[in-house]
């Protein structure tokens, strides 16, 4: 494992810690922001694994085909079997009459990475409280954008002469993340481009496109930030000040804020700076900082099962501070259970996945 994907593991397990507290109504209003900081993880983490297939000689459906195979093994095991204890529970605690059905029409979409769409349909986030799959919504941003990466990646393979792919795929870049950053802004201040303008910036591919697109960024430049010069005292002050970037937009933003919006830019600039500064010293990159990398480590299960466990002990037992403060460790246990038992097998495996 590269050195610095400690740094990286650190950052996201700081990620999930602002998702999980946010959900549990602890501390951090604007936790949600841990969701913008895993789009960008998941944008350099992705293109580097891509930019290595290539370098492996693999191109056109090849490239394709296996890009789609590493991510169902990556993410669909630990997915699907949340979703079928979840949907099994559910119908001892909801409702039959209505809820029982509205919510296994959830658990299909976001089956089907879908759940973003589905739910733009319905409502807005904050007002979906009692949907246990209601998180699910950010896995079928991240793979709406995933559908079509891969194949304009082959596309500029085909077009574009070698010695100038990564310069082509570099300007792809920074024209998608300006496009992308253009609509969220306008849809999120309620210019009405599209119907119901903030949902659909908070909920589609199109309008987060920009986040995933700055780690992308990060990922096909990173030849030219290992040339670069800069001393590690300044490196170390950029992270300083992304992490300060995040804490604060987790503390002081909240359910009011037009979201992703100008704002929407703290946490995504905050999580560049940490892994540009991971990227750039060996010894930043490296570092470690206990619970937040192992957190790091089982992020993606973690946040599979701590919102669903949430919801089901909320309506099982009452909505109350004791019962969050319950599900925090509960879901700790049952999401390293799931770690150990289906992620890591298959992280472990000869087949290669992004982590």
């Amino acid at each position: 494992m590269p050195k610095q994907i400690n740094l990286i593991q650190t950052l996201r397990g700081l990620a999930i810690v602002l998702v999980v507290l946010y959900h549990c109504s602890f501390i951090f209003h604007g936790g949600f922001i841990g969701v913008d900081v895993f789009f960008v993880i998941s944008g350099y983490l992705i293109t580097r694994s891509i930019l290595m297939s290539l370098k492996e000689g693999q191109q056109g459906l090849e490239l394709i085909l296996s890009f789609y195979s590493r991510r169902i093994l990556r993410l669909f095991p630990a997915l699907s079997a949340t979703i079928f204890v979840t949907a099994l529970l559910s119908i001892f605690v909801f409702s039959p009459y209505g809820e029982t059905s509205q919510i296994l029409k959830s658990a299909l979409a976001g089956l089907l990475f879908f759940a973003n769409g589905r739910f733009f349909l319905l409502n807005d986030y904050t007002s979906l409280t009692t949907d246990p799959f209601r998180h699910l919504w950010s896995l079928g941003v991240e793979e709406q954008f995933y559908l079509v990466f891969p194949l304009l990646v082959a596309l500029a393979i085909g077009l574009a002469r070698k010695s100038r792919l990564r310069k082509v795929l570099l300007i792809c870049s920074l024209l998608t993340i300006v496009l992308s950053f253009a609509l969220s802004l306008s849809l999120s201040y309620g210019v009405r481009l599209l119907p119901l303008p903030e949902r659909f910036a908070f909920y589609s591919p199109l309008t987060r496109a920009w986040q995933i697109g700055a780690g992308v960024l990060i990922a096909m430049s990173s030849e030219n930030l290992m040339v670069a010069k800069v001393r590690t005292r300044l490196l170390a002050l950029g992270a300083v000040i992304g992490l300060g970037l995040i804490v604060v937009s987790g503390i002081y933003l909240d359910q009011y804020t037009n979201y992703p919006g100008l704002v929407g830019g703290l946490p995504v600039v905050g999580a560049a700076l940490i892994i540009v500064a991971a990227l750039k010293s060996d010894r930043l990159g490296a570092m470690k900082f206990g619970i937040l990398n192992h957190l790091g480590d089982m992020s993606y299960s973690l946040y599979l099962i701590h919102w669903p466990l949430l919801v089901l002990l909320q309506r099982a037992f009452s909505d109350t501070t004791v019962v969050a403060l319950v599900s925090i460790p509960l879901s700790y246990i049952l999401a390293r259970l799931q770690y150990l038992w289906i992620e890591k097998p298959l992280l472990s495996s000869r087949i290669r996945v992004e982590t």
